[in-house]
């Protein structure tokens, strides 16, 4: 009998078919229900927040407010919970011209016009003042020091100078720091290339540890992000449909702890064995490949040595970067060689990083990509088998591995950490 699977693909899907004999199991977290109102939940963490003051006995008339947001590589319903924000903010005698939002690109592309209006919404963008964080632009950066594992923290300088801050984000599975959350939005958000170069040379320590939130990495993000004064962040998990769950508003590290507790509900499943076979969706972080590649990595999780991988993505904005093309494109390199580039910091850092993981996944696993963003010739450059379609990889992978060929299904894939149940 045939299993018919649809995968999300951007805004669109892709479908393929399978014997059901072959299938392990198609895996996504259990539903979390989302949030009955969810404005109601937005005033009622702001109102109740963890650790911190309410917003109205926060700021005074006359402060400077800096609004740190994600960028538009995130899903956090930003313009909702900004609105919100900046509601109390007014009633709080804070003027419009006094606050100022920053998209906390950390070391990705600036966000387009378009992408800005809809992070923040029409009634915010045409009536507050907005700055992107740029990771290159040393002269607006201050230094605060060093932490313990080595790592100089600059950071921009409008979170030192502006009278309060507030943050919005949300959680969920990062590849580099277990979970995105917390203080994340400060270091990589608004640090320094420099900063984030040094932090991100941690993350080869915490290879294949993927959920865990004790990862040098991410324990090194919350000693810098400490170092800056906030005043407030609030932090949403999501549902898999990226309705709200929860909120959280308090410090940022009160808010991550408490927020992962939830997002491991969302983003966590349990896979009886390890497989053959992978098919994963790089949704919802599929508009280019360098996001969409962490369902590569979460799916390496249950994958046997010897086993395949196969992404689908539409990657409209291609392989991410000119640079991080040309660094994968260069032939022959193993992971020693990306691990060296790392050491040496030879660029940004996370391109390497990202380089040393494929590489290493690569040497024990065959991996392949569906996608219309990127031509084939690049994608076999970067080290992906190219099927002409899906369903014509899976046909070709169910031929290579036999009649028991096993295989698992990843729906979500960029936001789906998967364990082996069988694995102490």
């Amino acid at each position: 009998m045939k299993y018919q699977v649809c995968l999300p693909y951007g805004d669109d899907k892709v479908e393929f078919s399978m014997p059901e004999r072959n299938l392990v199991g198609t895996f996504a977290p259990e539903s979390v229900a989302p949030v009955a109102d969810a404005g109601e939940e937005i005033r009622r963490a702001l109102s109740h927040p963890l650790d911190t003051s309410p917003v109205g006995e926060t700021v005074r008339p006359g402060e400077q407010v800096l609004i740190l947001v994600d960028d538009h590589t995130r899903k956090t319903p930003v313009a909702l919970i900004l609105s919100h924000l900046l509601e109390q903010l007014g009633a709080s005698g804070v003027r419009s011209t006094d606050v100022t939002i920053m998209i906390a690109n950390g070391a990705h592309r600036l966000s387009s016009d378009a992408e800005v209006l809809r992070k923040v919404g029409q009634q915010v963008y045409g009536r507050y003042r907005i700055a992107q964080h740029r990771c290159d632009d040393e002269r607006n950066q201050v230094y605060l020091g060093l932490t313990s594992r080595g790592t100089p923290v600059w950071v921009n300088r409008l979170v030192v100078e502006t009278d309060r801050c507030f943050g919005i984000g949300h959680i969920d599975p990062s590849t580099f720091a277990g979970y995105a959350g917390g203080h994340k939005l400060l270091v990589p958000g608004i640090a320094s290339l420099d900063t984030i170069n040094a932090n991100h040379t941690l993350v080869t320590l915490g290879f294949r540890q993927h959920g865990c939130v004790e990862v040098p990495c991410r324990l090194d993000i919350e000693e810098a992000g400490s170092m800056v004064r906030v005043d407030m962040f609030i932090n949403a998990v999501l549902c898999q449909d990226g309705q709200i769950a929860r909120v959280y508003a308090g410090s940022p590290g009160c808010v991550f702890h408490e927020g992962v507790k939830l997002a491991r509900q969302v983003y966590e499943v349990t896979c009886p064995r390890e497989v053959d076979v992978a098919i994963t969706s790089g949704y919802p972080y599929d508009l280019d490949l360098y996001q969409a590649v962490r369902a590569v990595q979460f799916a390496d999780n249950v994958v046997r040595e010897g086993g395949s991988i196969m992404l689908a993505a539409p990657c409209n904005d291609g392989v991410g970067s000119q640079d991080f093309y040309r660094l994968l494109a260069e032939p022959d390199k193993r992971p020693d060689d990306f691990l060296r580039a790392v050491v040496r910091r030879n660029g940004k850092v996370a391109y390497n990083i990202l380089g040393y993981i494929l590489a290493r996944i690569s040497t024990e696993k065959r991996l392949y990509a569906v996608t219309d963003g990127i031509s084939q010739e690049e994608l076999k450059k970067v080290g992906f088998r190219c099927p002409t379609s899906l369903q014509a990889g899976v046909n070709t992978l169910l031929e290579e591995y036999g009649p028991e060929a096993s295989v698992a299904i990843f729906p979500v894939g960029s936001a789906t950490v998967p364990r082996v149940s069988n694995v102490a």
